[in-house]
């Protein structure tokens, strides 16, 4: 007589994983990947419409736009450039920083040639005008900056729902 094998009951984490591996059979799952600047080091990955800015070399540093936060970083991503371009001019001082949702922002500094996406945290008991710098974030050096800006349409052309997520935000702004 055969003996008969009794799998364990499955967990959310079992249903999870099936599902993710009945989406990308199906091919609902597209994802992309991009390296930016000279060493390499700084990768784009979008995967379900989530925009990952990560090192390869430092696990640790990483920024995750959400479609919320990449619609907001399209948005004002010529007046981010305007001031990245404003670094090197030199004429001005800079000190830009834009709130992407869900408390984090992109910066640009003067005396940091470098456009940073960092989350912030308001300390218990204060209020929001008091946020701090947490330690999740990445930050891309000027070329690595301008490479991503070369790549959006590329990013936007595979990943056609970010740009239809994008085009709904500006007409709700447009009223």
């Amino acid at each position: 007589m055969m003996p008969v094998i009794m799998l364990p009951p499955a967990g959310e984490f079992d249903v999870k994983m099936l599902e993710e591996l009945n989406a990308s059979i199906s091919g609902l799952n597209l994802c992309s990947s991009f390296n930016l600047g000279d060493k390499r080091d700084r990768v784009i990955d979008i995967a379900r419409n989530v925009v990952t800015i990560h090192s390869s070399c430092e696990p640790n540093k990483l920024a995750t736009l959400t479609p919320k936060r990449w619609v907001n970083f399209i948005l004002y991503c010529q007046q981010i450039d305007n001031e990245a371009k404003e670094l090197n001019l030199k004429t001005r001082p800079v000190g830009f920083c834009l709130h992407l949702g869900d408390r984090w922002y992109v910066s640009v500094t003067g005396g940091y040639n470098c456009v940073d996406f960092c989350r912030f945290y308001v300390p218990y008991g204060t209020s929001h005008e008091h946020v701090h710098a947490t330690c999740d974030g990445i930050s891309l050096r000027l070329d690595e900056w301008a490479e991503l800006l070369v790549l959006i349409p590329t990013i936007h052309e595979r990943h056609p729902e970010l740009v239809a997520i994008c085009a709904e935000a500006e007409s709700l702004l447009r009223g």
